[in-house]
């Protein structure tokens, strides 16, 4: 048995909101290991809904709806479903009821169009919502079940936590979960994974899948069982296996971050740090602090290009006399003795001076006895570019703080 999920919501399609509450569900139904195949959003139209909802029942046996059940007149998934399953809508003074009697708690009026709200599928399975006014129902077809529940996510989760999830639980007829075990990986492309470990991912349970981000790749395992232990367990030899032919590109796992990992072993070594940026805007800095539960950063100098960081750290005649490399390095070593931190972390970006010449970032970090440097190259100067030079930046960082050897360019 699997499900699919319709999002209704002309909001939605223009962007207007973001949709948390597929996301929502996804999760939900993943965790009582209900596979979820496909997600529609479609706008506030009864024929346009009633055409996806015809399609969702030829290929999916669940269909969970967000949206539409509200008392105004583009409120018409209760309509869409009655066309789609031939089932007039069928008044319910109950429903009417209890929707009056909200109102009247908080002491407003009801208008008469909450009416509408009191209407379901002739022979639904009425899911009564006492976090707000717009009722849930199920309607079980020949061609599969279709579960509406209201847009707003706080009613939405409450819903499945109460009625649904007990409701599909019953129809599984057996305990289950799906479980994700996530490896993150940083200064690795996604092609490059890929022909690492593609004839991984072609299994069935546990299966195995790439998502790219920006400077970084993470690897899901996920595994199908009746307990979270038997999952784990699945993902276990598949997760060796990766780690074995990827090594240390793996920086953390699940909800970890790079800089989060960063921070705590600059924590763990009982290490202070100090910044000069002028390449990325302060992310590097902006990202350590997001995580900082004591202070670590000792210095953060920010510089709008390489002219304004070489004055403020004096460093002209070293510029003319040596190249942008011996720079950088200059730029680390000083602003780690002015700063008095164990650790300084300078970041120096050179635009081409010429057509041939590329522009190159320098990144230098020095603890007063060794200096690590590294040049790459970037096309322009971009948010691309700056989230780039920044996971290599806190990478550097991460690989001197475990005593692993610098990645090349």
């Amino acid at each position: 048995m699997h499900a699919e999920i319709v999002v209704t919501g002309s909001e939605l399609l223009l962007g207007e909101i973001v949709d948390t509450n597929s996301t929502m569900l996804a999760r939900m139904l993943r965790d009582i290991g209900l596979d979820l195949y496909y997600k529609t959003v479609v706008g506030d139209n009864r024929a346009r809904i009633a055409a996806v909802l015809r399609l969702a029942l030829e290929r999916s046996d669940i269909v969970l709806t967000s949206g539409g059940l509200g008392p105004t007149v583009d409120d018409v998934t209760r309509e869409a479903v009655a066309d789609v399953t031939g089932r007039p809508l069928v008044f319910h003074q109950h429903l009417l009821d209890q929707i009056a009697a909200r109102f009247a708690r908080f002491g407003r009026p009801m208008s008469e169009n909450n009416r509408r709200q009191a209407h379901v599928p002739e022979g639904a399975i009425i899911l009564e919502n006492s976090e707000g006014t717009a009722p849930g129902f199920i309607v079980e077809d020949m061609r599969g079940t279709i579960i509406c529940l209201p847009g707003v996510p706080r009613e939405l989760e409450h819903l499945m936590r109460t009625h649904v999830i007990p409701y599909l639980k019953r129809r599984l007829g057996y305990e289950t979960i799906i479980f994700p075990r996530v490896l993150r990986t940083c200064n690795i492309g996604e092609s490059q994974i890929d022909a690492l470990i593609g004839d991984l991912m072609h299994g069935s349970n546990p299966t195995v899948g790439l998502a790219a981000h920006l400077g970084q790749v993470d690897i899901r395992i996920t595994a199908k069982s009746s307990t979270r232990e038997e999952a784990a367990q699945l993902i276990a030899p598949i997760e060796a296996e990766i780690r074995r032919r990827l090594g240390d590109v793996i920086f953390g796992t699940d909800e970890q971050t790079l800089e989060g990992v960063v921070y705590d072993l600059l924590e763990q070594r009982e290490r202070t740090i100090a910044l000069a940026d002028s390449v990325t805007g302060g992310q590097v800095a902006d990202l350590l602090r997001g995580v900082e539960r004591q202070r670590i950063l000792i210095a953060d100098q920010r510089y709008p290009d390489a002219a304004a960081l070489l004055t403020g750290l004096r460093l002209e005649d070293v510029w003319r006399r040596a190249g942008a490399k011996q720079v950088a390095e200059e730029a680390a070593a000083r602003l780690r003795a002015e700063s008095g931190s164990q650790l300084a972390l300078a970041l120096l970006g050179m635009l081409a001076d010429s057509d041939n010449v590329p522009p190159m970032a320098y990144i230098s970090l020095s603890d007063g006895e060794t200096s690590i440097t590294r040049a790459y190259r970037f096309g322009s100067e971009n948010d691309l570019t700056r989230r780039w030079i920044t996971v290599r930046a806190l990478d550097m960082l991460r690989r001197y703080l475990l005593g692993i050897a610098p990645l090349d360019p």
